[in-house]
């Protein structure tokens, strides 16, 4: 415990050594700390008053009413895609970001109209010094962007601030007016071409209708024909029924002649014998049984006959519905395709016809008026932005202390010369037995003994 106490003893006057060493190096060179130090206060504002030339700054704030965050750069790699889609994309006005604004704002072509119109000077200015006098930014979570011209004319940054919103608006303008006449050419163009391609797609549709044996034709063909094998199939089931019918009657006849004798025996008088006689005949029942059913024997042989050549009729008519039906299928096919191509051409025609008109509407629209707008014009700055005098004065201050400060303690610490009794004990850990004087006007002319 008293070692501990003796080692934090020792701590505490080792630091307050440092420390009153310290306090002697600043009050050893704090003459020279103080005379540099104004001395550079003094040259900052002799350079901030007399020297620097005074920078004046413009502001004008405009307003971006049409901008996207993203821009889909290849319209037509998006599935699904259909052609209005395409070719909007082709006559849509230009929708950009606000980095996009940005960058036409310091364009090299904005800057040469700037020189142009107000007639500077070109060996003093071109494209490239007047970007270095020209800041702009985007105002945080807004569509507001800040323009900043600085020049030493107050009037002459003014001058370009609003010169540079107007030639800005005009070149937005020009630039959309080129788009869009080069879009009204693409229409143009690609509707012709269509419009060619719709003509002979139609004469050609209307060739192959004209042909013998065509869709139409061939349509009422199947449809006669669909009747005549229905008809066909209606009459012979009709048929088939009166079959049933004779051959049903043809059964119950042999069924009655089955049971039905031949001849009857008859009981007669023979008056001139004077007796009785017995005699057989035709049964006019069975003759009547038999005449019947050879007739209905011949009418089912007809109706047979008549059902045999109904069914090939039936095959037959069947055989040519299912070629006519094949005949039929491959024409409308080839009349539906050619429809179909037809169609299209017609829809792609009037697409294009409604994107010219749609883009030409666009081009007389003013984009540089209805994308943009001056919110707040520059005026004429009343005071410089810099050099700011105080603050140069001010840094000039601090600065100095600090590196005459740092230089002060540098010096000390290369100068390893003994000039106090301390600095040989400390450095040599010897005694100091006595002490030369300097010698001074004050004890020069004062003799040592009193004399």
């Amino acid at each position: 415990m008293n070692e501990h106490n003796n080692n934090h003893n020792i701590a505490d006057e080792e630091i307050e050594i440092d420390l009153r060493e310290l306090l002697q190096i600043f009050k050893k060179w704090s003459k020279l700390i103080i005379f540099m130090t104004l001395l550079c206060a003094f040259a900052a504002g002799l350079l901030s008053y007399f020297v620097m030339s005074p920078v004046y700054q413009a502001k004008t704030l405009l307003m971006v009413t049409q901008a996207t965050d993203k821009l889909q750069t290849n319209p037509t790699a998006r599935s699904g895609e259909g052609l209005e889609d395409v070719v909007s994309s082709v006559s849509r006005m230009p929708v950009l970001t606000m980095s996009t604004y940005l960058g036409q704002i310091k364009s090299e072509t904005l800057m040469n109209r700037i020189i142009e119109h107000l007639e500077l000077d070109p060996e003093k200015y071109n494209a490239y010094t007047l970007v270095g006098m020209i800041d702009a930014s985007v105002v945080k979570d807004s569509n507001l962007i800040e323009v900043k011209v600085t020049s030493a004319d107050p009037a002459l940054a003014t001058k370009i601030a609003n010169v540079m919103s107007d030639e800005y608006l005009k070149l937005m303008t020009e630039k959309n007016q080129e788009q869009m006449s080069r879009s009204v050419d693409f229409l143009e163009k690609q509707k012709t071409v269509t419009d060619k391609d719709l003509d002979k797609a139609s004469d050609y549709l209307k060739e192959f209708q004209s042909r013998p044996r065509g869709v139409a034709v061939l349509d009422t063909e199947f449809t006669a024909r669909t009747q005549d094998a229905a008809s066909l199939n209606s009459r012979l089931k009709t048929v088939q029924v009166e079959i049933q019918q004779l051959a049903a009657g043809v059964y119950s006849l042999e069924n009655q002649l089955a049971i039905t004798p031949q001849t009857i025996t008859s009981d007669k008088w023979n008056e001139d014998q004077g007796k009785a006689y017995s005699t057989q005949e035709a049964n006019p029942v069975y003759i009547s049984l038999v005449q019947e059913l050879i007739g209905k024997k011949a009418a089912l042989a007809e109706k047979e006959g008549e059902a045999a050549g109904l069914q090939q009729m039936l095959a037959q008519t069947d055989v040519e519905l299912d070629t006519l039906q094949a005949e039929l299928a491959n024409k409308r096919m080839q009349e539906e395709k050619l429809q179909r191509e037809v169609d299209r051409l017609k829809k792609t025609s009037e697409t294009l016809a409604m994107k010219k008109t749609e883009t030409q509407i666009a081009k007389s629209i003013d984009l540089g008026d209805t994308s943009v707008m001056v919110v707040s014009e520059a005026s004429l700055p009343e005071a410089p932005i810099k050099p700011n005098k105080k603050l140069n004065v001010a840094i000039a201050l601090v600065l100095g202390f600090m590196v005459f400060t740092l230089l002060a303690f540098v010096l000390e610490h290369l100068d390893n010369t003994l000039k106090t009794p301390e600095d040989i004990s400390r450095e040599l850990g010897l005694s100091v037995i006595g002490v030369i004087p300097k010698m001074t006007r004050q004890n020069t002319h004062h003799s040592s003994y009193g004399g």
